[in-house]
């Protein structure tokens, strides 16, 4: 059968950045840093740094782009320093400053400081750049085989990595997909502290040279890294380093139905052209789900705010299953943190239903301040925006959430309340009645842009129409949510094994093997650690 047209990827991935913000040319020199409105200002956190573009794992150095997200309103200019010394004054929108780091990288620190027209702080914050930390992993050191109270063993030597801030929960050892052990007690080395390596083992019988034993690591807030090799040659050392590789992906019909019932043999890998075997395909049951739900709560909502309130509620209460967790995020002239990711439901209900319709429309800082919520959250991944497209007070550029939107890999489900969209009668020559719909360019021009962003990210555009006639405006409402839920639970998470280095150049391609389906979007997951 002939596949269909592949995704493809590199591992030339985004690393993010704290939020941070931002200085003004009114504003005092350094000594202001001790001063309580300095600290005070620094608590308001009204400006946040977009993640730039650099190599997967690899330190930043030389001339370096930040862009920022402006929250407050009434901030008119930033000053960026890095080791407090100020490298350049920004003065007008989109608020984005060229800093030069060191060559070769080192730790730095970046200051960024935001100040009215009056010379005002308004917000303040730093980040610090490539700060040494180790990369959350697990490894096998060793494979050695032993006499083990009569019969033949294998000792398997692990060494777990683990950033600063991170707390190791369990190492389990696997022969193929059946678990062997689970060791969970690793002493005061689990806790957060500095970054530091943890040495595990455990003994499983020996079974055959072709067997392969896996070991995955689990963090507290579960993240998982995983290590894989063949038992073979006499010592058992390490002759095949191998790395899990995981893919969301979206396969629907030739009508756009999502489709369940795949196997890993419906798809077909390749990593710079090689074939790979695909190991696993897990379904949405298996993989918990981080949603974000952005609601546009500008005035030109008011009217159908009550039926949209109500019906996001249930979208969230029916969406989520054990484990999933969501956060709520509302935009008008500025935007806010209706709800943090949470797995409460309560929590995210009683939030949506606060809600109340504001004046302005900042669509494209609702959409980047989404994005910037995912962080390194383990899961599955989708962001519901609900919009009437129209961006009035956005002071970020337009390109800046599509770009970071395709980078981080997103699905971006947006649904469009159509107001422009009127439907009139009219009669032919031959007195026959027609109903034509008609929708102003503005009302098109918005939406061929949901149509792109949503497009590059494996995402969906539905359209609400609401001043035509037909089902009451819940029910419109509810159908759309049904549809975006589908296709959630009809996510899957495809893993194979490759031998490349993290940090190497790779083009993966994923297609599905039937010329009836079509593979909708295909997101490494890797793109969001």
């Amino acid at each position: 059968m002939r596949p269909s047209a592949p995704f493809r990827t590199a591992l030339a991935l985004a690393a993010v950045l704290a939020p941070a913000p931002a200085v003004f040319w009114k504003a005092p020199a350094i000594a202001q840093d001790a001063s309580p409105d300095f600290r005070r200002g620094a608590e308001r956190k009204m400006i946040h740094i977009v993640p730039p573009t650099r190599g997967y794992l690899q330190p930043f150095s030389g001339r370096v782009e930040i862009q920022t997200l402006i929250i407050h309103p009434q901030i008119t200019a930033l000053d960026f320093l890095l080791d407090g010394e100020l490298k350049r004054r920004v003065r007008k929108k989109p608020f984005t400053g060229h800093v030069e780091l060191a060559r070769p990288p080192r730790k730095q620190t970046l200051e960024v400081r935001g100040y009215d027209a009056l010379g005002e702080l308004l917000g303040t914050g730093r980040m610090i750049l490539n700060e040494p930390d180790l990369p959350f992993g697990v490894r096998i050191k060793a494979m050695r085989r032993l006499q083990q109270s009569g019969y033949d063993a294998v000792r398997i030597e692990v060494d777990v990595s683990l950033p600063r801030s991170e707390k190791l929960e369990q190492v389990a050892f696997l022969r193929g997909e059946r678990l062997v052990e689970t060791v969970s007690r690793f002493g005061a080395d689990a806790a957060p502290g500095d970054p530091r390596t943890i040495p595990v083992d455990a003994l499983m019988e020996y079974a055959s040279r072709d067997d392969f034993v896996r070991v995955v690591a689990t963090l507290a807030n579960g993240r998982e890294s995983e290590d894989a090799q063949l038992i073979e040659g006499a010592d058992y050392q390490s002759e095949i380093d191998v790395e899990l590789v995981q893919f969301q992906l979206l396969v629907t019909d030739n009508e756009g139905n999502p489709v369940s019932g795949l196997s890993p043999e419906d798809f077909e890998i390749r990593e710079n052209g090689r074939r790979r075997p695909a190991v696993a395909l897990h379904t949405a049951y298996d993989v918990p789900l981080v949603l974000g739900l952005a609601i546009d709560t500008s005035n030109s909502v008011r009217p159908i705010w009550h039926q949209l309130r109500e019906v996001s509620s249930g979208f969230l209460e029916s969406a989520l299953s054990t484990g999933d967790r969501a956060f709520v995020v509302d935009f008008a002239g500025t935007v806010r943190l209706a709800c943090e990711l949470t797995e409460y439901k309560r929590l995210l209900l009683s939030r949506v239903r606060s809600l109340v319709p504001r004046l302005g429309t900042a669509l494209n800082d609702g959409i980047l301040f989404s994005l910037l919520q995912y962080r390194s959250e383990p899961g599955r991944r989708a962001l519901v925006v609900v919009t009437d497209g129209v961006d009035e007070h956005s002071r970020s550029e337009r390109n800046q959430s599509a770009a970071l939107a395709e980078r981080r890999g997103i699905p971006i489900y947006f649904i469009q309340l159509d107001r422009s969209t009127r439907t009139t009668r009219v009669r032919d020559s031959a007195g026959r009645t027609h109903f034509r719909s008609s929708t102003t360019l503005a009302q098109r021009r918005a939406r061929n842009r949901l149509k792109r962003i949503s497009q590059r990210t494996g995402g969906r555009v539905f359209t609400v129409e609401l001043l035509t006639g037909g089902p009451p405006i819940t029910e419109r409402f509810q159908k759309v949510f049904d549809q975006i839920q589908e296709d959630l639970r009809h996510q899957h998470v495809l893993t194979y094994y490759t031998d490349h280095a993290q940090d190497a150049a790779i083009e993966r391609e994923v297609r599905v093997t039937s010329r009836d389906l079509k593979l909708a979007s295909a997101v490494p997951l890797e793109a969001i650690e």
